[in-house]
């Protein structure tokens, strides 16, 4: 698989490794961001061989920087991936937002356990001895910063898309890295399995108060004009959920239903069941606020 490296900012270099999984789909962004004393990575896509190897590749070519830190947005396994193994190679601190620990934690930690079942003793409840826990070794929230030598990253608490999601802003350049709250196209899946509605707006009006003039997405092409992004993406949510309202008041009264009558059968078949979670993490907000109730 090609790596392409695009440097974006002055100092900031935006990673991608092959394909999406089909049309649409954009492959996970990786960024690094070089200072003048050390460098930080965002994000470390699926951890495939062949990602690891060319995101160290380019650390090598730009003379190797000390890592401070290998920042994760969120607990998904497209972002996390390859944190334990880089690591490993360059020293830098595994990072994540406190709500995320557990779960980037366990999800790391499973990734090491060996393909085939192992053979429990009778009654034991533990882990093979050959695996080693994975740590996440420092955690971050609103307020927190790294200096990196002239290249100062803001840490931004921004629950929706996972309760633990992070946004980064590097303050002198005016990039924010907004993980999976804000993608370089369409909109982002806020399920209630893992994140919620209601906060993904907060959270994006939030952003709003912030100096960004550039956002690097956790997948797609970079947004030139951020303010006009986080408008469109508040606009669409809030229309969306008084298309719900109307829908559910004619008598949709199913996420099916509503499925249906929103989409109108023009929706690729791999993401009906991401339709399905959005419907619902509507409809969980809606509820809360009064303003829908009953619905299958």
């Amino acid at each position: 698989m090609a790596l392409n490296v695009t440097e974006i900012a002055p100092g900031v270099h935006q990673m991608v490794v092959g394909e999406g999984a089909h049309e649409g789909v954009y492959a996970p962004n990786v960024y690094l961001v070089v200072g003048s004393e050390r460098a930080a990575i965002i994000d470390t896509a699926y951890g495939k061989d062949e990602e690891v190897e060319a995101y160290l590749g380019h650390w090598r070519s730009v003379g190797s920087p000390d890592v401070a830190a290998i920042v994760l947005t969120h607990r998904h396994g497209d972002h996390i991936g390859g944190a334990t193994r880089l690591r490993d190679a360059t020293g830098g601190a595994v990072t994540c937002n406190a709500n995320e620990r557990e779960a980037i934690e366990s999800d790391l930690t499973s990734a090491r356990m060996p393909e085939e079942p192992y053979q429990r003793m009778a009654g034991a409840d533990d882990e093979p001895d050959s695996v080693e826990r994975v740590s996440v070794d420092a955690t971050v929230g609103d307020d927190n910063t790294l200096e990196l030598g002239g290249a100062t990253l803001e840490f931004i608490h921004t629950p929706g898309h996972t309760m633990g999601s992070l946004c980064i802003l590097h303050r002198q350049a005016g990039v924010l890295f907004s993980g999976d709250m804000i993608l370089g196209t369409g909109t982002t899946v806020i399920s209630p399995e893992h994140g919620n509605m209601a906060s993904y707006i907060e959270s994006m009006r939030k952003l709003q108060g912030y100096d960004s003039r550039m956002i690097a997405p956790g997948h797609g092409p970079i947004i030139d004009t951020p303010q006009d992004k986080l408008n469109e993406l508040i606009t669409h949510r809030l229309a969306r959920e008084e298309q719900i309202v109307s829908l559910v008041e004619a008598g949709n009264r199913s996420v099916d239903a509503l499925l249906d009558a929103i989409y109108a059968g023009n929706i690729h078949p791999q993401l009906m069941e991401t339709a399905r979670s959005q419907i619902r993490a509507h409809l969980i907000k809606l509820e809360d606020e009064g303003r829908v109730s009953d619905i299958t």
